[in-house]
Formats: structure tokens, C-alpha cells, sequence
């Protein structure tokens, strides 16, 4: 196999595409938009609607930064993923691998939004984080799975890029329901009972996992030569002691390395919910931010790399060996062996692919969980638009899901017409662009004000009662939402097409990780950046931030039509 991104999965060769009425009627694709919905319901409360609570409980920005570090479950899923291929999920074996893993995290997710909806922010704040955590973790647990089923499930009747935009069309839904839904019964009722809707819809939410057929597990539980051409292409041979040994200490500091990360960013959130006197965010992710970055990304990706260069060298009697050798085989077979599949597939272009997947994603995400202390806060100075609940679900989680499903559904098209890569490109323009609208909007929106004027799109929103401050934020979020619409159905498709199935768990998780890592790792540090600087500075930084995932699409693009490497539209299952 060479080392060109290609589908790992055989291609559809065009002749015999199904319509577009066979494919949104098909069984798989229904069930993708239910496992859609139940994927984007924890994250739509986790990391944005329990912000809004927050804040209408006047929490402070900062304690919401290092509160959003919830989140890094999402961007360290991929240290977990490979137990979903390796371990029975508990109490629900029987739905199978990927539907009892599916089934089991979502009964925790639902528990820990029940107990959350009991909870008083200005008593219980260290409660509220440590449930947060816990729902955060099943979440991102249940998210390994479902792109695992998703990717295993993938057909020509069911393709993986349309079930990849599906997906994401019910991932957007459910940021209705857990946005504007919970913030209208807030409005007209009160927070905890919003919270209460939300757990009891994520228990609705699990019918979809009943409906969902299991996919077949991927062949071939060999193992295989480290840094064969490809896990399927590779044949399996004896691993001789001495080759165990030198995968032993490639993998340990690898090990090491994750155990410190996670310690030192659990301990600092721990220590900043509990002292009375908080530490600097910004000096944490100052000074750790960078080792672990190295810990969590590099490590892995140099350790691979090593074992991709000794393969077909004889290893003698370099290495160590370890008192439970049959627990270290197992480590690395479910931590490094997909990863070195990975490199030894992409080679070079791996260091273009890491640039890319850290980047792609930064400048909507890492201000992800200071969209409602922005849209709802007072402003101090600070640029917060002071609007109420209920203009807020409108104009965010209503009219603005609405745009999202419409970048959706102009992603998956223009996926199939223009391929991935220039997709791509656009989707990254796009997402750094718009946050120049949201910086114009905490400076005045004078930009806005005219676009609106000189468009007559003033006018039209008059006709609906829309006054001139909601037409400006209606503005900037139908714009912004368009671009993540097309920007996420485009990166998802790009994702999957890089994933080999035999380890669709643990490959996309750690890709989706990755892309969420940076993001999240940077909002205490933008919280606090906020309070002393404003929204406006915070916009433009993070849109001249995101013209890093600019040039990398570029960059890949150019190395594709160099290479020749196929980024065709896809009818098949890539």
C-alpha cells in the first residue's frame, strides 16, 4: 500500500450510486441521525447550555474557563478508545461490542444530567465540575463508539460521507433541543427544571441504540509486524523477544507521559474549583500547555514513527523487559500498533495531517463555552451583548441551528461535486472568517450596521419586529453557523476517509481528539484574557489563530495533486 491518503475501505466505483431518496430512507442512515441526536445532546449541555446557567447564576468568566476543561474528555478520548475494541461493555454485552458501549454511556450520561439538574452553582460549584467530568467522560466514551459504528457500518446503500453529514444533521439537532429547548423552559420556567427536560430526552434518546443494527467486527485480531504497509496488507509473523523488549520501552514513556498530562490538567481544574486563592490559568497553560501538547500528541506520533523505522531492522537486544510482558503486548496492540498503522500509511504527510487535525477546528471551538457569558453577560467593558434567555434561544439555538443545517446540507453536496480537499480549504476560510464578525459585534458592529444597510437586510428583519440589536446578532450567527456547518460535515468526511475500519475506534477518536485538544486547552487562558482585554481582542485573535488551519488545508491540497492521491467525490463508502 503506498503511503497516499486514500479510502482503506474498497470504493464504490460509480456505477450503481444509490439516489438520494434510497439513502436518507435507509435504515442505517435513520438510525445515524437518533445516534446523531444522542451524541450532540450531552455536548451541546456540557459545553455550552450549563455555561448559560452559570452565568445567569453570575459565576464568574474565569471560573467558566477552567470549568469548560470538562471538555478535555473530549480531546483525550483517544487514551480510552482502545478498550471499546478490547473489553465487553459492562451490564449490556449482549446488545454487542459497539451497542452495549453505546447503551452503557449513555445511561451515565443521563444519570450524571439528573443529578447536575439538583445542583445549586453558588453552593455546589466543585460538585457541578466533578459531574460535569464524569458526564463529559461517558460522553466521549459513547462518541468512540457510535464513529466506530458509524465507519464499520458504512455501505454503498449507506454511504460513509452521507452517513458522516447525518450524523452531524442530528448532532445539530440536539444542540436545539439542549440549547434553545433548555433555555425557553429556563425563560418561562426555571434551570433546574430545563436541566430535568434534558436528562429525561437523553433517556429518550437511547431508542435509537435499541434501533441501531451491530455492525460485524472487522477482521484480522493478528499481530502484526510494527509499522507493516497497512494492518490489512501486513502478514503476521511470531514477535521475538527481543522485538517485545523494544516495544516495551518505546511505549513506556509514551504511557508515562499521558499518566502526567492527565494528572497535572485534572489536578490544576481540581485545585482552581476548590482553593481559595485560584492559580493562573494563563500560567499554567503558559508553561504546561507546550509539555502537554508533547506528552499527548508528539509522543505517540515519535514512538510510532521509531517503530516504523526499526521494522526492517534486526532488533537484537535493545529494550527491557517487564513484569507483566502479556498486559504490555495488549498496550501496545490497543494504543501504538494503530498508530503505527497510521504512519506507516501517511509517512511524511503524517507531520501535514497532525498540523491540520490540531488546527482545523480551533476558531470556532475555543471559544465554544463563553458563547452564552458573551451573548447573555452584562457589559462591563468587557463587549457582552446583554440579551435576554429568550432572544438567545431564538436567535442562537433556533434560527442559528437552522443555519447550521443548512452548511450541513451545502458540506455533504459540495463533498460530493468538489471533493474533500476543496472543501476543506473553504470550510477553514470560512471558520476564521466569521469570528471577525463577533469581534465587530463586541466593538459596535459599525461593520454590521452597514452590511445591513447597504443589503436592506435591516428592513427585512423590521418586517418580523426584530430590532436593530437582534438583527446584528442574528446576522453574525447565521454566519457563523453556516461556516460550521459546512466546515464540521467536510472535516468529519475528511476524518473518516483517513480511518482504517480493522481501528476505526481508537484512529478517529485519537483524530477527534486531537482537533478538540488545542481549543480547550485554551479557554481558561481566553477566560481570563477576556476579563482584562474583551471579547473584540479575543475574536480577532482566534480568527488570525485559525489562518494556521488555512495554510495546513492548503498545504494538504497541494501535496494530494503533487502526489496524485484520489480526492474524488466519493459515492462509495469512503
Amino acid at each position: 500500500m503506498t503511503d497516499e491518503i486514500g479510502d482503506v475501505k474498497s470504493k464504490d466505483d460509480g456505477k450503481n450510486k444509490p439516489n438520494l431518496k434510497e439513502v436518507f430512507g435507509h435504515r442505517k442512515t435513520l438510525v445515524m441521525l437518533g445516534l446523531g441526536f444522542a451524541s450532540g445532546l450531552p455536548y451541546a449541555v456540557l459545553t455550552g447550555t450549563l455555561y448559560a446557567w452559570l452565568t445567569a447564576a453570575e459565576i464568574d468568566v474565569a471560573t467558566i474557563g477552567v470549568l469548560s476543561w470538562a471538555g478535555l474528555a473530549y480531546a483525550f478520548k483517544f487514551l480510552w478508545s482502545p478498550l471499546l475494541d478490547h473489553v465487553r461493555p459492562p451490564l449490556f454485552a449482549r446488545f454487542g461490542r459497539r451497542r452495549g458501549w453505546i447503551f452503557c454511556c449513555q445511561a451515565l450520561v443521563a444519570a450524571c444530567l439528573f443529578f447536575i439538574s439538583l445542583a445549586d452553582p453558588a453552593l455546589h460549584i466543585g460538585w457541578i465540575a466533578l459531574l460535569a467530568v464524569a458526564g463529559a467522560f461517558a460522553a466521549a466514551t459513547h462518541d468512540i463508539a457510535i464513529d466506530a459504528w458509524r465507519i464499520e457500518s458504512a455501505e454503498a446503500a449507506a454511504p460513509l460521507d452521507l452517513l458522516s453529514s447525518a450524523v452531524q444533521l442530528g448532532f445539530r439537532a440536539a444542540a436545539f433541543a439542549g440549547g434553545a429547548g433548555a433555555l425557553l423552559i429556563a425563560n418561562y420556567a426555571a434551570w433546574d427544571a430545563a436541566l430535568l427536560s434534558i436528562a429525561a430526552l437523553s433517556v429518550v434518546a437511547m431508542g435509537a441504540t435499541l434501533a441501531a443494527p451491530e455492525p460485524p467486527a472487522p477482521s484480522g485480531d493478528t499481530v502484526e509486524t510494527p509499522g507493516a504497509a497497512s494492518a490489512e496488507d501486513a502478514p503476521a509473523r511470531p514477535i521475538g523477544e527481543a522485538e517485545r523488549r523494544f516495544r516495551n520501552l518505546v511505549l513506556t514513556p509514551v504511557l508515562l507521559g499521558w499518566a502526567w498530562a492527565a494528572t497535572a490538567l485534572f489536578g490544576f481544574m481540581a485545585s482552581a474549583m476548590t482553593a481559595e486563592t485560584a492559580p493562573s490559568a494563563r500560567v499554567f497553560t503558559l508553561t504546561q500547555g507546550p509539555w502537554i501538547i508533547a506528552c499527548c500528541v508528539l509522543a505517540p506520533g515519535v514512538a510510532a514513527a521509531v517503530l516504523v523505522a526499526f521494522r526492517a531492522r534486526p532488533i537484537t537486544a535493545i529494550g527491557f523487559s517487564t513484569p507483566f510482558p502479556g498486559a504490555m503486548d495488549a498496550l501496545y496492540r490497543a494504543i501504538l500498533e494503530p498508530m503505527v498503522d497510521l504512519v506507516s500509511r501517511l509517512r511524511y504527510a503524517a507531520i501535514l495531517i497532525l498540523a491540520l487535525v490540531l488546527s482545523y477546528r480551533y476558531a470556532d471551538l475555543v471559544w465554544g463555552a463563553f458563547a452564552y457569558p458573551f451573548y447573555l453577560g452584562v457589559d462591563n467593558g468587557s463587549g457582552a451583548l446583554g440579551h435576554t434567555e429568550l432572544e438567545v434561544a431564538f436567535a442562537s439555538k433556533t434560527f442559528g441551528v437552522a443555519m447550521t443545517f443548512i452548511g450541513i446540507f451545502l458540506g455533504g453536496v459540495a463533498l460530493l461535486r468538489f471533493g474533500r480537499v476543496n472543501c476543506l480549504i473553504a470550510g477553514a476560510v470560512l471558520a476564521a472568517a466569521t469570528n471577525l464578525l463577533f469581534a465587530d459585534l463586541a466593538a459596535g458592529a459599525a461593520y454590521l450596521d452597514g452590511f445591513l444597510s447597504a443589503t436592506r437586510l435591516g428592513a427585512v428583519y423590521g418586517l418580523f419586529d426584530f430590532d436593530q440589536r437582534m438583527a446584528r446578532l442574528m446576522t453574525a450567527i447565521a454566519a457563523e453557523n453556516l461556516a460550521i456547518g459546512f466546515a464540521s460535515a467536510v472535516y468529519v468526511a475528511f476524518l473518516s476517509s483517513i480511518v482504517n475500519p480493522k481501528y476505526s475506534a481508537v484512529q478517529y477518536a485519537l483524530l477527534a481528539s486531537l482537533t478538540m485538544l488545542i481549543g480547550t486547552l485554551g479557554r481558561p487562558l481566553l477566560g481570563e484574557l477576556i476579563e482584562e482585554r474583551g471579547y473584540a481582542y479575543v475574536f480577532v485573535l482566534t480568527a488570525v489563530l485559525g489562518l494556521v488551519a488555512v495554510g495546513a488545508s492548503i498545504g494538504e491540497a497541494i501535496r494530494q495533486s503533487r502526489t496524485g492521491a484520489e480526492d474524488a467525490p466519493s459515492g462509495g463508502v469512503g
